[in-house]
């Protein structure tokens, strides 16, 4: 008798992660059975929407409603491209009689389709439905997805079991193989932007002039696609939506990847429905969690540190930092954000103190920028003490007597009345004190040291809040709240400092801060359009970086 008329059910995964199902996912090392960091198959939520068939978010539909409309929501296999790869081994003679069935098995099996294709077509399996005799003699091609992100670990930490069972007569036969979700994985800036997003601007024409300055800012850049508009007026395009992905091993080594736009856990934020909008072929969209509108959980609060190794542990995919506090609870956590992130397995939280600022978001002073030595990136933060140096530098030089504010009608404060405001003076020093304590937090996390930080000239004010009176915001627009569009080019709020024979001497340190790393700034006056709301470029806009390559946990 053959192997292939034996009695001995055996199921086939892309174990060794090549793309493939074939000999070489079994035996060996790989046990397919088990799901380790070395070996496993992976697969995808299939949550995009290829027809661009549900609802936009200008509809009527519920949250929940936009929420649950994807290429995975019922039994059709709308965008098979999408599937993981599995087989069932021919059973040859040994399928007479014989009755076949292939299930997901355990916690999140409920979150399984699996596929069996059937001349061109792909059928689901439901529940109990058996294969047909000629798929278990001849062996059965099969497709596995999911229909929804890992967001809890406690729930469900994406682990997938598949059983492969036979029965004829009194004699059962069954063999499992392993799989698990690809972890949702967010970009770092070491991965170049490929479309720059902002909101509507209604009729507030400020922002329509940012707009425009941010466009042709992008284009000197180096991007040529255009700018896409957010279906909201919702100013603060960052901070209701980020952006990852999910990626699984391709024939020939390449990924097979679907971008998943994320609404941030702030339930009572209108604008946040804008992030369905975005769902279409190779895009997903999900909703977090969450009560209200806490600053807390927005994504203005997220960072990502990129890849690394830090005392004996590689972070391929680097890890995410999330902001801790803000004006209205210097305590506040986001629980939400913290869960979601841990669940992926992939970029282990570091969280930064946040606390003295009033928005309270990790993205007003701390960046990352590459660089073409060492481990290919730089840290970069806001340094207040650098900041008041470039006043001092210029008071000591005889311009003191210089407007502090360039723009007009801002202030008619000078140089030297500034730096004569005790209390301004304190407030930055207490900022660089609170800066430089995140900066040791880097570096017990990260192995990042004092050293390689990037330090670019900012400064910081109290914001007049009567039951916050020392939280902090901006006093020039924060330059650290930018965007990186590639390796060479950063996109900044127009700093509007002092002008000393000709030029905005605040404007020029933070050129040099920038340029020391090998990047050129471009400027753009966001001054009504965001600064007076709180918020800089970062804030008021988003990005589709480039697709990183299938993570492993």
């Amino acid at each position: 008798m053959s192997a292939a008329d034996s009695f001995v059910a055996d199921i086939r995964a892309d174990s060794n992660r090549d793309g493939v199902v074939d000999g070489n996912d079994v035996g060996g090392r790989i046990e397919k059975g088990k799901w380790t960091a070395e070996y496993g198959a992976v697969l995808l939520p299939n949550i995009g929407d290829v027809a661009r068939r549900c609802p936009s978010s200008s509809s009527q539909v519920s949250d929940d409603e936009l929420a649950a409309c994807h290429d995975a929501a019922d039994d059709v296999a709308r965008a098979p491209d999408y599937l993981a790869p599995m087989v069932t081994m021919p059973f040859g003679r040994a399928a007479n009689g014989a009755t076949g069935r292939v299930a997901a098995v355990g916690v999140g099996a409920e979150k399984i389709r699996i596929f069996v294709k059937r001349a061109e077509a792909w059928v689901m399996l439901e529940p109990g439905a058996a294969l047909t005799e000629s798929e278990l003699r001849h062996g059965a091609t099969l497709g596995i997805d999911s229909r929804d992100v890992v967001r809890d670990r406690a729930v469900w930490d994406g682990s997938v079991t598949v059983r492969f069972t036979v029965q004829r007569g009194d004699r059962t036969v069954t063999d499992e193989v392993a799989l698990r979700m690809a972890p949702v994985v967010l970009h770092h800036h070491n991965q170049s932007v490929q479309t720059l997003l902002v909101s509507e601007s209604g009729d507030d024409e400020s922002h329509a002039r940012f707009v425009g300055e941010l466009a042709s800012a992008a284009r000197a850049s180096g991007l040529n696609a255009p700018l896409v508009r957010l279906n909201t007026t919702d100013t603060w395009g960052q901070d209701f939506l980020e952006f990852g992905y999910v990626s699984m091993p391709g024939r020939g080594g390449r990924s097979i990847s679907m971008r998943i736009a994320i609404r941030s856990p702030q339930p009572e934020r209108e604008g946040g429905r804008a992030v369905f909008d975005l769902r279409g072929p190779g895009v997903g969209a999900i909703q977090l969690g969450g009560v209200g509108s806490d600053h807390v959980d927005g994504f203005g609060n997220v960072e990502t540190i990129p890849p690394h190794t830090h005392a004996g542990r590689e972070f391929p995919a680097g890890r995410v930092i999330i902001g801790t506090g803000n004006v209205d609870n210097p305590a506040a956590t986001s629980v939400e954000l913290r869960k979601f992130f841990n669940a992926q397995q992939m970029q282990p939280p570091v969280t930064l103190d946040a606390s003295w600022l009033i928005v309270g978001h990790v993205d007003e002073f701390v960046q990352f920028l590459p660089t073409t030595s060492g481990r290919g990136w730089r840290p970069a933060v806001t340094d207040p003490r650098r900041g008041l140096q470039v006043l001092r530098d210029q008071q000591r030089a005889g311009h003191g007597s210089a407007p502090a504010f360039s723009r007009p009608g801002v202030s008619d404060r000078t140089i030297d009345d500034i730096l004569a405001d005790q209390k301004f003076v304190a407030d930055n020093e207490r900022a660089a004190q609170k800066i430089e304590a995140n900066v040791a937090r880097l570096h017990q996390e990260a192995g990042l040291k004092p050293e390689e930080f990037v330090r670019i000239p900012g400064l910081f004010k109290g914001g007049d809040i009567p039951e916050a009176p020392d939280a902090l915001t901006s006093f020039y627009p924060g330059a650290v709240n930018g965007v990186l569009m590639n390796a060479t080019n950063y996109i900044s709020a127009r700093q509007w400092g002092p002008i000393v024979d000709g030029r905005d001497v605040f404007e020029a340190a933070v050129t040099e801060a920038y340029l020391s790393a090998g990047v050129t700034v471009h400027y753009v006056d966001e001054w009504e359009a965001l600064h007076l709301g709180g918020g800089e470029i970062h804030c008021g806009t988003n990005v589709m970086r480039q697709l990183g390559s299938p993570p492993v946990r």
